[in-house]
């Protein structure tokens, strides 16, 4: 379809077509009466024309055979009985005239659906740049937030240097500059990885590991934070699962779901596990959390989705994990979803393709 203004566009849509009939019709019955002296196929084009305009590609065709059609019927009926010859000019003209309507209509059917192909890619040209400024948007504001509270603690800071009864603020003031400060690198970590992911340029490097040490080696990393929390994290994993992947990837989707995991939850445990599933692979991150309602069990897998949460304190994170989680899984031809009840806890499943499997 041709790039028209919106309002335009529509407009030309909806009335294209019966122009296009109209022509076609108009063409026809004036046929019928000087097909022979004046040739009017030679304008069936127009009629292909407008039809192609308004993006109907069977509309197009239709008229064309029906085009085609009344050429040879009316000429047949005006020839005198017995004339008819292969070399007969008028013949050799109307198959010329046939000719150049199929070649129209193919030339016509082509365009539009380079259009089309624009279009889409305008379109997702579009959506890249909404996204992207919805990015520096979020972006911005959440990068704000710290900054500015380091720059209060670090006034605070200096302010009190001198007290003699400083040193307990001090070393509260220092530890918050440092979650401060952590965070921002997260932030900033976490929209590397999109933009590389996003861009095609994180390449695979696979390998055949146990998947129960991999579980192990991680939840090793963050006991320090459940045992802040008292809480259980578990790992419920049989020795002979072997997987062929990416391991630094895999365990990256690991770790995140077992932070959200910890986030999110005040009580229980949190046990991460993994076992065959036929040909595939399967990994699940359970937790006793305060769960995920329905309507949102979609939309925390896209960029900047916060939830609130009991347990996910003043910030519970950038909104980034389960997107990059998506992103990474998707990158190693897996999946991701999620299994939750409000109040109940949840479960995030990640399922790896049979290919990537390894005894």
């Amino acid at each position: 379809m041709l790039k028209l203004g919106s309002a335009r566009k529509r407009r030309w849509v909806t009335y294209a077509p019966a122009l296009a009939l109209l022509l076609a019709g108009g063409l026809i019955a004036i046929d019928f009466d000087t097909w022979i002296e004046l040739d009017i196929a030679a304008l069936f084009g127009l009629p292909l024309v407008v039809a192609a305009l308004s993006g109907r590609r069977l509309l197009m065709w239709g008229l064309a055979g029906a085009l085609l059609v009344t050429t040879f019927v009316v000429y047949a009926q005006q020839i005198a009985p017995g004339s008819f010859s292969l070399r007969e000019p008028f013949f050799l003209n109307r198959v010329l005239d046939a000719v150049a309507v199929l070649v129209t209509g193919g030339l016509l059917h082509a365009l539009t659906l380079a259009m089309e192909q624009i279009e889409r890619q305008n379109a997702q040209i579009s959506a890249q740049n909404e996204r992207k400024t919805r990015l520096l948007a979020s972006v911005s504001h959440d990068i704000s937030t710290p900054l500015t509270s380091m720059n209060v603690i670090a006034q605070l800071i200096r302010g009190n240097a001198d007290r003699q009864s400083a040193g307990t603020d001090v070393a509260r003031l220092a530890a918050m500059l440092e979650a401060n400060a952590r965070a921002l690198a997260e932030l900033f970590s976490d929209l590397l990885d999109l933009s590389s992911i996003d861009s095609g340029t994180v390449p695979l490097r696979e390998t055949v590991f146990p998947l129960d040490e991999l579980l192990r080696e991680e939840c090793r990393v963050l006991e320090p934070l459940a045992q802040e929390k008292s809480l259980r994290l578990e790992v419920d994993a049989p020795a002979q699962v072997r997987v062929r992947t990416d391991r630094i990837k895999l365990a990256r989707v690991v770790r995140n779901l077992l932070s959200n995991a910890l986030k999110f939850t005040e009580a229980g445990s949190i046990t991460a596990s993994c076992r065959r599933s036929g040909a595939a692979v399967e990994i699940r991150v359970a937790d006793t959390g305060v769960g995920i309602v329905p309507a949102d069990r979609e939309r925390i897998f896209l960029e900047f989705t916060q939830l609130n949460g009991a347990g996910a304190g003043e910030r519970a994170g950038w909104g980034l994990g389960l997107a990059i989680c998506r992103r990474l899984v998707a990158l190693m031809g897996g999946t991701i979803e999620v299994e939750s009840e409000p109040g109940r806890g949840s479960t995030f499943i990640v399922r790896l393709p049979a290919g990537s499997s390894a005894r």
